[in-house]
């Protein structure tokens, strides 16, 4: 735009600035400098995010480890253990056994005193009951003296056991009479 001044008798040009670029170049700056500055968030919270990921993992393997070592003490106890009950169950089994023979005993006794005895009959079933009568008690007692014994020390799981003992078992002499011998 150019006017024209009476001042002095000189002309005077006012000129505009000249254009810049500047004003177009801002204008595509500000979106690109606020889209970076999201991606730069973005990025910042994704790192944050997998650095606390990777810290959780880390723990959990490490506890996975741990309970991995735990299970695997427990299976050697439990198979100490299974092993302790196998010989308690054998053991409980000829007890078992001999008060079941003992009771097949008592029942060949009563067949035969159903039959009519001869004297000489009747005094060696009476010997032969006398005999059975007085392992009964004793019998009983090691039956009612059985006893389940077990240790378990967390800190030395291979000295855990189990044992199956009676405080009262019978006489050498009751087992011969009870087995027929």
């Amino acid at each position: 735009m150019v006017s024209d001044t009476h001042t002095h008798g000189t002309r005077s040009v006012a000129r505009r600035p000249p254009r810049t670029r500047r004003g177009r170049a801002a204008r595509v700056q500000g979106p690109l400098r606020f889209a970076t500055g999201i991606v730069l968030i973005v990025a910042i919270g994704t790192a944050v995010f997998g650095v606390e990921a990777y810290k959780r993992a880390a723990r959990s393997e490490q506890r996975v480890a741990t309970l991995q070592s735990a299970l695997a003490s427990l299976e050697q106890r439990v198979a100490g253990d299974e092993r302790s009950a196998a010989g308690d169950r054998l053991h409980a089994r000829s007890v078992a056994a001999r008060a079941s023979a003992a009771q097949r005993s008592v029942q060949r006794v009563n067949w035969q005193l159903q039959s009519v005895p001869s004297e000489g009959q009747l005094a060696g079933m009476r010997t032969e009951l006398a005999a059975y009568a007085a392992c009964i008690p004793a019998l009983q007692s090691e039956i009612d003296g059985l006893r389940l014994n077990w240790r378990i020390d967390a800190d030395k799981p291979a000295t855990d056991a189990f044992k199956l003992f009676t405080t009262a078992p019978a006489p050498a002499s009751c087992s011969g009479a009870v087995s027929g011998r």
